[in-house]
Order: C-alpha cells, then structure tokens, then sequence
C-alpha cells in the first residue's frame, strides 16, 4: 500500500503536465483576433451609368471590421473598427465589378453594429459614408470597370446617391427601396461572418453561413483529453 501511495504521484504526474500542456495549446488557439463583415443586399436603382451598373441589377455592400474580438457573441464595433469596405455587382451575364476600399481613417458616420450572444446583429450603423467630399479614384481598388475614374464615394445612411464615380462613363445609382437609400436596420444586415482576406478587388465574397456542425468544442476536447490522461494514470497505478 505504501508502494502504491508513494508511486501514485510519480504516474501521475507526467500526465497532469501533458494535460497541462494541451490545455494551453487548445486555450492559445480559441483566442486569435479576427475581422468580421455584414453584408447588406441592395438593387441599383435611377443609375446615372446604365452601361456598367444597369437598374435591376442587385449589388451588396460588405463592411469589414474588427475590435481585436475572437467571437462574434456579444460584442460592438463603432465607426473607428471600421477596415473596409466592398461594393459589388454584375452588369450583365459573366460580368462583375468590385469596389473595395481601405475605410481605416477614412469612414465617418455614427452608430455601432452590436450583436448577442447567439451573434446576431442587434443594432447596427446608422451611417457610414466616405464623406461630402468624393476621394481620389486611386484610392480604390477596382476590377470589372474602365479606366479613367477620377474621384469616388459612397454613403450607407438611408439617404439616394449611395454609390458615385467621376468619369466620362461615370455616375451615381441609389438603391431600389423607398427613399432609395441603404437601411440601416439591423434586418437587412447579415450576421457577422468571420474574414480573413484582403482589402482589394481580388477579396473573394464572405460565404453564406455554413450550418453547425455536430463537431466537439474545445471544452469537449479538453474533458476527453483529461479523461484519456486519468485513465492512463490509473492503469499505471493498478500495474504499480
């Protein structure tokens, strides 16, 4: 018995730092920072450029932001954790364009995009616009378009003109809703997704939301891992 109580510890032990050390891996693996989109789906409407963004065609606008959060359950993010943001659209059959911007120092507006526990949207910007002044064309970052842009600007606030080039081919489209602006209501958002890409013409469109998988959480992997270990231990101690 003596034995047993004096070599317990010894078996033990190496298995309390194994778990130890698989706690901390998984811990260190949940908790990476990641950006986070919305998007909201639209129709251009009274298009002042009928030849690259016709009436009728459906566009999205996706924001981009991130509050050094590793979820999206229960969080805010204001105008300042604003990173980006993506205009898209297809003219026509085999067409698209892309029109992404850097909105870091850029966006203005007011309101905050606020989620739940399940994380879904609650509340979301009232606005967010590029401002009353159009900015340089080359700030953007643009595909499926001509060249010779100028200036640019958009405005997600619930007011007409929500999308506007300068250029020769250029113009400005509302959206297809009364009032012809983008609602900023949380309805018309999608959950926050998780993104991981660029902030240019070549991002590829967050995905729909995938359906939950019955997969084991980083709880249930710990239980099992604890369990694996302590068996392990007391066949030792049972051998001892």
């Amino acid at each position: 018995m003596q034995s047993m109580r004096n070599s317990s510890p010894l078996n033990l032990r190496p298995g309390l730092r194994a778990l130890a050390a698989t706690a901390a891996l998984l811990a260190g693996g949940g908790a990476m920072a990641v950006p986070y989109t919305t998007t909201y789906h639209g129709t251009i409407a009274n298009s002042g450029m009928p030849t690259y963004a016709p009436d009728g065609a459906a566009f999205t606008l996706t924001l981009v932001f991130d509050n050094g959060g590793s979820t999206a359950a229960n969080q805010s993010w204001g105008i300042n954790r604003l990173t980006c943001g993506f205009w898209r659209w297809s003219p026509g059959p085999a067409q698209s364009v892309t029109v992404a911007l850097n909105l870091g120092g850029v966006a203005q507006g007011a309101g905050s995009a606020v989620t739940n526990a399940a994380g879904a949207l609650t509340a979301v910007f009232s606005a967010v616009t590029t401002g009353v002044v159009a900015l340089p064309w080359a700030a953007f970052g643009v595909s499926g378009l001509p060249a010779g842009g100028v200036a640019g600007g958009w405005g997600a606030d619930g007011n007409p003109l929500v999308f506007g080039v300068q250029a020769p081919w250029g113009g400005s489209f509302d959206d297809g809703v009364a009032g012809g602006g983008v609602q900023m209501t949380p309805g018309r958002w999608s959950a926050p997704q998780p993104y991981t890409g660029a902030c240019d013409a070549t991002a590829v469109p967050p995905a729909a939301p995938a359906p939950a998988a019955a997969i084991p959480t980083l709880t249930q992997w710990g239980l099992l891992a604890l369990s694996a270990l302590l068996g392990l231990a007391a066949l030792r101690c049972r051998k001892a």
